[in-house]
This record gives C-alpha cells, sequence and structure tokens, in this order.
C-alpha cells in the first residue's frame, strides 16, 4: 500500500493571554480560528422530561442565530469507556462497597460545541483572508454563546491548547483513557480504518444521492416497548447508550450556515427548473419538497443550513466493529433513516470528526435543511455525575456505577428541599429495608445518631456490625421508660401536648377523638402536675399579688367569695358585739336599738330565703349582740370580760379596704395556697405520682362550683380505672415508671424492635409513641449530631387523628436540631386512606424514595396526586428494574428519589459483604449468626462466611442451607463429605436426600461428621 505522511489540518494557536481572551484558539489550515467550549448536556439519561429536549433545542437554535452567516457549528459527543477505580475508604463495608466495583468498565459522554468560519472550497484558498474584524466578531459570538450556555446549566468552558492537544491526540488514536497518546499509523482500507490495533469505521448518517430521511422528527423521541415507560421522553440517538462492543465512537454533527439570500435564490432556481420538467414525477418532488423549505423559512424565520452527521466507531475487532455498525443502522433504520453505504471517504470522515476541520468535508457530504430540522439529529444526553459536597450517599446510576448523591445538605443549600424528612413507598419485595439498611449504614460513617422502631427483624445485621443496641419488647424484659421525665427547660407546650395524647392515648385508645373539655382538663393536670414538682417547697408565692394567689385557687375549685368568708371568719371569735352592731362602746340604748333594727333587717332570715350563700349564724350574732348590750347588768359583765381579753394578743378585724386588711388577707391567701400545695405535692415525676396526683386533683378541680362538668363529658372512674393497668402493680406498671438507660443518650445507634407487641391494640400505639419521645429527649442533647428516627411500619401505630399533632410536632422539631424523620410502609391504603400521612407526614417531608411501583400501576394515579408527580416523573418511576442494564452486575433493585419537585432512578447494587449484613431472608440471617457465633466479631465473621462460599465452590444458597443444617460453620470435613455427597446424587434435591438419610440414622450432620470422619462413602 502507498504510505502517506498524515498532516494535521492546524497550523497552530493564538493564545488567550495575548488577546486578553479566556480561551485559547486553535487556527486552522486555512488560517481560520477555531473556538471551542466543553458542554454538559443538560439532559441527563432518562430524566424523561420532554421540556428540557424542547429547552436544548431552543439554546441550539440561539447559539445557530447568534454564530449567523458564513460559520460552521460543530458538535462533538464522545462516548467512551472507562475503568472503575475502587475509592479508598477508612470504613470496612464501605471499602468492600468499593472494592465491589473495582474494574468495571463505565460509560462517559464528552461534549464539545466548536465554532469556524466556513471556507468556501470552490474558492482558492488564497481568497480566505485573515481579518481581525472578523477574528474580533467571531470571538464576541463565542462569548455570548459562552453566557448563553451558562445562563442554562450547560456548565461551559473554554477550550486552551492542553485541551485541544488532549482531544486532537485521543481522536487521532481513538483512545481517550490517557492523558499522553501514543500515536500509531493509520491504515485506510476499503470499508474502514485501522488504527493500531483499533478497528475505526466512518458512518455517515445521511446518503446525500437519496436522502432517505423521517418525514417528521422532533427534538426528542419515546421509548418503545409496552407498559408505564412507553411514553417516557429519550434522546433520538439514546440507542448510542446501549451499545457494548466498542471502545469509543465519535458523534460529529455539523452545521454549515451559508449566506441566506445567496442560498434562497440558488434554492428558487432550482424550484423553477425542476418545474419547468413537472411532467417527470421525480421532479415534481423536488421541486414540491423546495417549495416546503423555502416556505417555512419565509413563516417561521428559520435558516437554510447544510447538515452533516457521521459516527467514527473504534473496536477491538473487525467482528465488533461490524456488529456495532449493524446495530447502529438497525436501529437508525426504525427511524426511518437509511444510512450512506458509500465508505470509500472513510479518511475524509474521520479527519472531519477532529474539533473545527468541518471545512475538509465535500458538497456529497452535506445535506440542505432548515435550522429547526437540523438540531433534531444532535444529540442532547449526559450520564450523572457525582454531586459535590461533603456529605454524600453511594449509589449507582442506570449503568451500574457508583455515584455521590447528597441528600441532605446540598439541597438544603440550593433551596431544592426546606427539610430533610423522607417518605419511603414500596410493595412488599421491593426492597425497601435493605435500601433502609444501606442508607443508614452510609448514615453511621458520618456523625449521626440513628433511632429505628422496626416491626420486622429487618435491621438486626447492621445493628451487630455496627455494635449498636438492639432492643427487643418481651414479656420478661419489656421496653420501659419514664416519658414524664423532663427539666424545667424542656417543659413546654409541645411537651404537653405530648403527654396528653399519650394519656389520652391509654385512656381512649388510638382511634378516640379527644374533645375541647377532654384536652382542657387533662392539659390543666398535666401543668398543675408539673407546677407542684417543679416549685414545690420554693415558696414561689411569697412574691405573688393577692390577685394571682386568687386566680391561681381558682384553678383549684377556690374562688373569691369564699376566700374573703374565711378571712372574715378568721376575725369573729375575737369581733365584739360593739364591732358586730358598728357602734362605739359609749353607745347610748338609743343607738345601740337602731343599729340593731337596721343589721336585722339587711339579715333577717325571711329576707335572704333565696340566697344560696346566706349564712343565718350571722342574723344570731347581730341578736345576741343586742340582747347584750341593750340590758345593762349584762353590758357590765360583757365590758368587764372583754377588758380582761384586751390586755391579751388577740387578733383584730383590720378596717376593710385599708393597707392593714389588704396585708391580712394576703396573708391569708398565702397560708391556704401553702396548705394547698403541700397536699398536692408531687415528690418525683413518673406515671405513679402522676396517677396519684389525678387521684388528688381531679375530684376537686371536675366539682367545679361556678362550671359543671357532666360524668359524659370526663368520667373520672373509668379514666383512673383504665390507668391503674400503668400504675404500680397493674399490667403494665413498668412501662411507664422506669427510666430509659441514660447510656442510650450517647448511642449512635439503636434498634427498637417491637414486634412482639404489634399484636397488642394498647401497648403498640404507647411503646411506639414513647420510644418516639424518648428520640425527641436524645435529639435535644446531641446538638452537635445530626439525627435520624426510622419508622419501619410502626408508624401505623400512631397515624390517627389523635396522634397527627404530634407526629407534626415531631417532624418540625427534628428538624430545627439537624434531624429527621423517616417513615417507611408498603401499603397503598396507608398513604391513601390516612389523613394524617397526607397532613403530617407528607406535607411535611421534602424527599420521597419510591421502589418498583409496577403492583400500584392501577391505581397510581391516585399516588401521583398526593405526591404530586407529574408525568415526567412518574414516567421516571415506571422505568424502575425496566430496563436492560443488568448484564455484568450482581443483583440489584432501583429506586426513585425525589427530592424537591423532581428526582431521579439510581440502583442499590451492594458488595456481598453488604448484602450479608442487610439481608432480611431468615436462612441467611441464621447462617451468618453462627459465623458470628464462632468467630466473635461480626466483620471476621463475614470475611470467613464470603471465602467459604468459594472454598464450598457452590453458591450462596447452598452454603446457606449447608451452614444451617451443620448449625456452625463449614469445615474441610464438611467440604469433602458434602462434595462426595452431591457427586453420588446427581440430579437430586441434595438437601432433602441429606436430611433424610441423617433422620434415619438418628444423627445430626454436625454428629456424624464428628463421629465418621473417614466413612462417608457408606452412607
Amino acid at each position: 500500500m502507498k504510505k502517506k505522511t498524515f498532516s494535521l489540518p492546524f497550523i497552530g494557536y493564538d493564545y488567550g493571554a495575548e488577546q486578553d481572551a479566556r480561551y485559547d484558539a486553535l487556527i486552522g489550515e486555512y488560517g481560520n480560528p477555531i473556538v471551542a467550549i466543553q458542554v454538559k448536556n443538560i439532559v441527563t439519561q432518562y430524566s424523561a422530561d420532554r421540556e428540557l429536549y424542547l429547552k436544548y433545542h431552543s439554546v441550539l437554535l440561539n447559539i445557530i442565530s447568534i454564530i449567523g452567516e458564513g460559520h460552521i457549528v460543530q458538535k462533538l459527543d464522545i462516548f467512551d469507556k472507562k475503568v472503575y477505580k475502587a475509592e479508598p475508604h477508612e470504613e470496612y463495608l464501605q471499602q468492600k462497597y468499593s472494592d465491589h466495583f473495582e474494574g468495571r468498565i463505565f460509560k462517559t459522554i464528552d461534549s464539545i460545541l466548536v465554532f469556524t468560519h466556513r471556507i468556501d472550497q470552490s474558492k482558492k484558498k488564497s481568497l480566505y483572508k485573515y481579518s481581525e474584524k472578523k477574528y474580533k466578531h467571531l470571538r464576541d459570538k463565542a462569548e455570548k454563546v459562552f453566557m448563553l450556555l451558562k445562563d442554562n446549566g450547560f456548565e461551559p468552558r473554554f477550550f486552551f491548547e492542553k485541551d485541544f492537544e488532549y482531544y486532537i491526540s485521543s481522536i487521532l488514536s481513538m483512545n481517550f483513557g490517557k492523558t499522553t497518546k501514543a500515536l500509531d499509523n493509520i491504515r485506510s482500507l476499503d470499508d474502514n480504518l485501522q488504527i493500531g490495533r483499533s478497528f475505526v469505521k466512518a458512518i455517515s448518517l445521511v446518503d446525500v444521492e437519496n436522502i432517505e430521511l423521517p418525514n417528521e422528527m422532533y427534538p426528542y423521541t419515546t421509548l418503545g416497548g409496552n407498559g408505564a415507560t412507553k411514553n417516557t421522553a429519550v434522546d433520538n440517538f439514546s440507542f448510542l447508550n446501549d451499545l457494548e462492543q466498542y471502545n469509543t465512537i465519535i458523534y460529529n454533527q455539523i452545521i454549515v450556515i451559508p449566506d441566506q439570500v445567496e442560498r434562497v435564490k440558488f434554492l428558487s432556481n432550482k424550484k423553477n427548473r425542476h418545474e419547468g420538467f413537472h411532467n417527470e414525477p421525480l421532479n415534481r418532488i423536488c421541486a414540491e419538497e423546495i417549495g416546503v423549505l423555502l416556505d417555512s423559512i419565509a413563516k417561521e424565520g428559520q435558516l437554510i443550513v447544510d447538515a452533516h452527521y457521521s459516527l467514527v466507531i473504534g473496536c477491538e475487532s473487525r467482528e465488533d466493529m461490524e456488529k456495532t455498525q449493524s446495530m447502529i443502522e438497525n436501529q437508525l433504520f426504525q427511524k426511518g433513516v437509511i444510512t450512506s453505504k458509500s465508505s470509500y471517504n472513510q479518511l475524509e470522515l474521520f479527519r472531519a470528526s477532529m474539533p473545527g476541520n468541518a471545512n475538509e468535508l465535500k458538497d456529497y457530504d452535506l445535506f440542505t435543511t432548515t435550522s429547526e430540522a437540523s438540531l433534531c439529529f444532535f444529540f442532547k444526553e449526559s450520564y450523572p455525575i457525582d454531586e459535590h459536597s461533603g456529605f454524600y450517599l453511594r449509589f449507582t446510576d442506570r449503568q451500574g456505577v457508583p455515584l455521590k448523591i447528597d441528600t441532605s445538605d446540598l439541597p438544603m443549600q440550593t433551596g431544592r428541599i426546606n427539610n430533610r424528612n423522607k417518605f419511603v413507598l414500596g410493595p412488599s419485595g421491593s426492597g425497601k429495608s435493605f435500601l433502609m439498611n444501606s442508607i443508614i449504614e452510609q448514615y453511621l460513617t458520618y456523625n449521626y445518631d440513628v433511632v429505628i422502631v422496626d416491626v420486622g427483624d429487618s435491621y438486626s445485621g447492621t445493628a451487630k456490625y455496627k455494635n449498636g443496641k438492639y432492643i427487643q419488647y418481651t414479656e420478661e424484659k419489656p421496653i420501659t421508660m419514664n416519658p414524664f421525665v423532663m427539666d424545667k427547660a424542656e417543659f413546654n407546650i409541645e411537651k404537653i401536648e405530648f403527654l396528653g395524647n399519650l394519656i389520652f392515648l391509654i385512656w381512649q385508645g388510638p382511634e378516640g377523638s379527644m374533645t375541647t373539655t377532654q384536652k382542657s382538663i387533662l392539659d390543666n393536670l398535666l401543668l398543675s402536675y408539673y407546677h407542684q414538682y417543679f416549685n414545690g417547697g420554693t415558696n414561689w408565692y411569697a412574691h405573688k399579688t393577692s390577685r394571682e394567689l386568687i386566680l391561681y385557687l381558682n384553678k383549684y375549685n377556690i374562688y373569691e367569695e369564699e376566700l374573703y368568708a374565711d378571712f372574715e371568719n378568721q376575725f369573729r371569735e375575737n369581733e365584739s358585739y360593739y364591732d358586730i352592731l358598728g357602734i362605739p362602746m359609749t353607745a347610748e340604748k338609743e343607738e345601740i336599738k337602731k343599729a340593731f333594727r337596721k343589721l336585722a333587717i339587711q339579715y333577717h332570715p325571711d329576707k335572704n330565703f333565696n340566697n344560696e350563700d346566706y349564712d343565718d349564724s350571722q342574723f344570731d350574732r347581730i341578736h345576741e349582740a343586742y340582747e347584750t348590750l341593750f340590758h345593762d347588768e349584762k353590758r357590765k359583765a360583757y365590758d368587764e370580760t372583754r377588758l380582761i381579753l384586751s390586755k391579751r394578743e388577740v387578733i383584730r378585724r383590720p378596717q376593710i379596704n385599708t393597707p392593714e386588711w389588704e396585708q391580712a388577707f394576703r396573708r391569708a391567701l398565702i397560708k391556704k395556697v401553702a396548705e394547698l400545695e403541700e397536699k398536692l405535692h408531687v415528690p418525683e415525676l413518673s406515671f405513679n405520682s402522676f396517677y396519684e396526683y389525678a387521684e388528688k386533683f381531679l375530684p376537686i378541680y371536675l366539682s367545679n362550683k361556678k362550671y359543671r362538668i357532666a360524668e359524659g363529658e370526663f368520667n373520672l372512674r373509668t379514666f383512673l380505672y383504665v390507668l391503674a393497668d400503668f400504675y404500680k402493680g397493674g399490667r403494665y406498671g413498668t412501662a411507664l415508671n422506669e427510666s430509659t438507660d441514660n447510656s442510650l443518650f450517647e448511642e449512635p445507634f439503636i434498634v427498637y424492635e417491637i414486634d412482639n407487641v404489634k399484636d397488642n391494640p394498647k401497648l403498640f400505639p404507647i411503646v411506639t409513641l414513647i420510644i418516639m419521645d424518648t428520640f425527641i429527649q436524645k435529639m435535644r442533647l446531641r446538638k452537635d449530631r445530626r439525627k435520624a428516627i426510622i419508622l419501619e411500619e410502626a408508624w401505623k401505630a400512631i397515624a390517627s387523628k389523635l396522634m397527627g399533632g404530634y407526629i407534626l410536632y415531631l417532624y418540625k422539631t427534628v428538624r430545627k436540631f439537624w434531624g429527621e424523620a423517616i417513615v417507611v410502609t408498603q401499603e397503598l391504603d396507608d398513604i391513601i386512606g390516612n389523613a394524617v400521612v397526607k397532613d403530617s407526614i407528607i406535607n411535611n417531608s421534602d424527599t420521597f424514595i419510591l421502589l418498583d411501583q409496577t403492583k400500584f400501576i392501577d391505581n397510581f394515579d391516585r399516588i401521583a396526586a398526593l405526591l404530586s408527580l407529574n408525568d415526567v416523573e412518574q414516567s421516571k418511576i415506571f422505568t424502575i428494574n425496566n430496563l436492560n442494564n443488568k448484564s455484568g452486575r450482581s443483583r440489584f433493585k432501583e429506586f426513585y428519589l425525589k427530592r424537591g419537585s423532581k428526582g431521579e432512578v439510581y440502583g442499590n447494587e451492594v458488595s456481598l459483604h453488604q448484602y450479608l449484613t442487610y439481608t432480611t431472608e431468615k436462612p441467611e440471617k441464621s447462617a451468618l449468626e453462627y459465623y458470628v457465633g464462632a468467630f466473635g466479631n461480626y466483620q471476621q465473621a463475614l470475611e470467613h462466611f464470603v471465602l467459604d462460599i468459594e472454598s464450598l465452590g457452590d453458591s450462596l444458597p447452598n452454603l446457606v442451607a449447608l451452614v444451617n443444617l451443620y448449625q456452625r460453620p463449614i469445615d474441610k470435613s464438611l467440604i469433602s463429605y458434602y462434595q462426595s455427597f452431591k457427586h453420588r446424587h446427581k440430579g437430586k434435591d441434595f438437601f432433602k436426600t441429606m436430611k433424610r438419610e441423617l433422620l434415619d440414622r438418628d444423627m445430626t450432620l454436625r454428629e456424624f461428621i464428628k463421629n465418621q470422619p473417614t466413612t462417608y462413602e457408606k452412607i
């Protein structure tokens, strides 16, 4: 073959530093400056958002308009494969996660926009002359395009020399994996190129001789197939993401913008020539098509452009190249695009794929269309990338590569979410608990405190691995707490609300509805209880005014009238007859008679017959005073007695409304309060002391003299009777009276497993509620840490109308303390038919996690309405587990993560070590427990368990079955026996056979191996 030196179509660089520009310009072989911008395609793969495709299309139209006539716009989308490098991690399971993906091949997309002047090759090269004005004009246009891209989220970055060098050398070597390239010979064959060991094929998408294209094309297409994914918007060339047998693909998209007036004139003349031969069908069709094109330009203001699209594929073998070519042509054929069959210009197409070298294309490589139609062929998608944040969780993208996703800090900072609360929905078997285990294990690598309320033993593995507290409710050892304990700083309305709800929950059950009267009584009971505890023995009343003391006593059914009466009564024993009649000691008989008649009229029993407050003893004392003082002998004897008493200290009645009277009355009030305080003293905080206080307080409070409380409004007898179950000696006498272990407040990970009480309608909601309250106390104490409370199905115990207010309080409070509440559920009716879920949980959760919703598809419109999921988000959700992306991956399940108004789908794929830790399968958990028991350390148990899968030379299910049968970790003797037994029972259910034969010998497998280690063949 002829050998020829490959000449680069570039002559150098114009450095931006010398031009006061933010970029370097590459100079083409004709002297034309080339400006390039790296962009990130704004449509993330499987985002399903049609509006984003249209937005991209609109931005590209604006770019075409800005660049304008006499220029070329080139877009390169480079699909490459890279090898995942394990990210080192200090934490054991997270390192195993990284190791799991080590060496995995994944795909990347680099996108570049390139602008240069158009060179008319029909003219001589010398006719292109450098013009500072033209060059500045191009630079100005590039700056405008850069700002347009930046404003629309394309994350643009101008090219410098190093960038041009990297991409030019990468294209020439068809190797984008290294920064320095070893350029090899390019061998040009009849239908392909060979670059080093790579087989390269350039495919022109449009055969300009026939131009077989669809009549209509949109900026996007929709997924084919059946089901909910059918209408999911994807790129017109999304099939490029599905190709596998390639190393590199370069999609070269070129638009040449000619002089519009000249081109319209040319097309009009061409149309007229075809019309001159209108009798020939082909000429008539050509004339009609040109007419349609000119009409679109005139009516819609579109530009006429010359377009070119080609794919340059690089593969390891000719076979891979041909298969990839065939798949591409197949996919394009389904879209109505027939690729060019010509292959003689392979080198020409390959050279045109270099940045800014579109001028090498010949007229036969271009076809004329409108700007809007041409942009439908532009690729618009990108793969998701890591989110840059100091807090992230790792999941996989749709192709199975770990991604760093911030579910908390970054979306809060950007305003995407306003709280960290989460709601998780997925039917049974969709992987909810497995996903939550993954999230929790990652949470605990940060400064997190996690509390889980679980029903079903889903978190025992993670708890053992993390050395967390795993607390199970049993009758022998119930979960005990003292929700009544608090310090004065915690004493607030929310706490009273919680305790009021707790007490009512015990009294009436979760379905009860608290009336305003009942709430008022319980609130006042609790306020009085805590007042007595916090203020008892402090003489707090010594500094209160008389009015404040009167109002305080009113709460205990002691009112002003009787306080005044009691105050007056204390002077009656020492009150003189002269004081009673209101006369001086020197009064004459006539004055005595006159005073008596006046008082007799006022206090006579007949006159006060209907007065409920009338005291007839007052009239008796008035009459007695008159009888004594009106008779001289009696008066003399009385006066002598009073003279003797006057020499002793007696309580004298001060004149009413004087300062002396006020002080005396205040002393009487203080004495009354002190007596009450002593009677209602609260020695400690517990349910027991609360119950005893209620027994003393409520009879006083409920027998209200002014406002009678009917028994139907608050039945004291049933109230005390029902609450007695939780009082000392009752069935649940320890539940609310023994304080939580204080060491739990320092524990970063606690799991409350309350499966044993889930069927107890009385205890289940109460235990759930007090665990939540314990979390709030922990949350307040550990202010420097993140917190999360996770309610796995247990939330249903308190999802009543009664508890709605408390759940709302929990959600709002946790947000203030760097925390989050997560509710996990599997039942559709849980969210559709429960007002509490909607009002308290969903409305206060800015993050939703949905797993496979296929089971809910018939009712999903109701879920969508409740969770504010538009059509785009629904399309994403129904791609979960429905893509052809399983090859080369271990088992995984996908989920939808919605933060704020939009969401993305990720995969939960983990290492085998993590799988064994998270599994909820009982046999697998049981088998691993034997290893934990043998090695004492969960990490060591995992290591040996995974190694034994390899030692056994069999699958995980078979190792699990064997370990559970052996009831200890496997050993060499067991492996030898197992392999021999399996060999002799080929095609049989050997575990069933093994169990039957061991049963016949009345031996366990363990006993058999121990006692007859050398007689396996006999069995």
